[in-house]
């Protein structure tokens, strides 16, 4: 559960302040009434490969009805890229702060888990790299995403049963679109507990294949237990993605055009510390690089543009 909250809020926050930092001006659209969407899940592929040391126990969730928290997420985000074969000037993104309130609402007797989580609020920090106009731009847009809020039932494995989105009235058609891009892969890439008991130690694999922003993505993500004390349980990670030649769907891109991913790939580690019986990561740490290679054909012209990007990102999160 508390992984793939961070990792849904991480694939939103990357697209939604990749697109702003490329406009000259916020997009202007008509405010709507909250779109919700509802999705069925799917169940990754989850293998133990060491059960740890002894003593071993079966870790769950289990918080109680109206616990509460409320965690700090800093995004810091850097880009190379270049376009057939020029290279673009670079852009230093300045970190991005998002709270989020998250609230247990009800849990059955069969150990299932209903809880809320909600952006209170989003912000960019001032930057000395940015023009103020593209500074101000960007976190008006982000600032859209206040009051975009999930509703979740997971079993105490962690496992995603159903949910639904619903984004902020504020929120333009980019935003809507990255929400629904959200909640149509957001099962996918839950990393639930293993069902086995585990000590000091273990580790697992968990497979998933992610649809992200049009992408298809195989993903592996491995977790050793390193601590575990006072219901709070410490995990290291490591994840990589790749994706193989395939024909994206992205928002914003022109009438006519077509754009072809070649390739893409990702590495990163981290590590969580975990309250078993609180709905979010007291702590998280995780440093990420991805390289990727696309070809855009525009409409009416003869050739292909290739375009490299290599982004370096680092997440850190604090609850209380």
């Amino acid at each position: 559960m508390k992984k793939l909250l961070l990792y849904s809020s991480i694939c939103c926050l990357v697209t939604a302040a990749g697109l702003t930092v490329n406009a000259e001006t916020p997009s202007l659209v008509k405010q709507q009434a909250k779109t919700q969407i509802a999705f069925a899940t799917a169940q990754p592929q989850v293998e133990l490969l060491e059960a740890g040391n002894e003593p071993r126990q079966e870790l769950r969730f289990r918080p109680q009805a109206n616990a509460k928290q409320t965690s700090t997420m800093t995004l810091q985000m850097d880009t190379d890229v270049s376009m057939a074969g020029q290279t673009m000037p670079k852009v230093d993104l300045p970190p991005i702060t998002v709270a989020i309130d998250t609230v247990v609402t009800k849990v059955e007797p069969n150990g299932n888990i209903h809880f809320k989580s909600s952006y209170s609020n989003v912000d960019v920090m001032n930057s000395s790299s940015l023009p103020p106009q593209v500074l101000e731009a960007m976190r008006s847009q982000m600032k859209k995403m206040v009051g975009t809020s999930g509703s979740f039932i997971i079993d105490n494995r962690g496992q995603i049963q159903t949910a639904k989105f619903a984004t902020s009235q504020k929120s333009d058609a980019n935003l809507k679109q990255f929400s629904e891009q959200m909640s149509t892969s957001f099962d996918q890439m839950s990393s639930p507990l293993p069902q086995e008991a585990i000590g000091i130690g273990a580790k697992w694999r968990v497979t998933t294949t992610p649809s992200l922003l049009g992408m298809s993505v195989q993903q592996t993500i491995t977790y050793e237990l390193v601590n575990l004390k006072d219901n709070i349980a410490t995990l290291n990670m490591w994840f990589e993605q790749h994706a193989n030649p395939q024909k994206l769907t992205l928002p914003g891109i022109p009438n006519g055009a077509t754009v072809t991913l070649k390739s893409l790939e990702s590495k990163g580690d981290g590590r969580l510390m975990m309250q078993l019986d609180r709905p979010f990561p007291l702590r998280a740490n995780l440093i990420a690089n991805s390289k990727n290679e696309m070809s855009i054909q525009q409409a009416g012209k003869a050739g292909e543009a290739i375009r490299n990007g290599k982004f370096y990102m680092r997440l850190n999160l604090l609850s209380k």
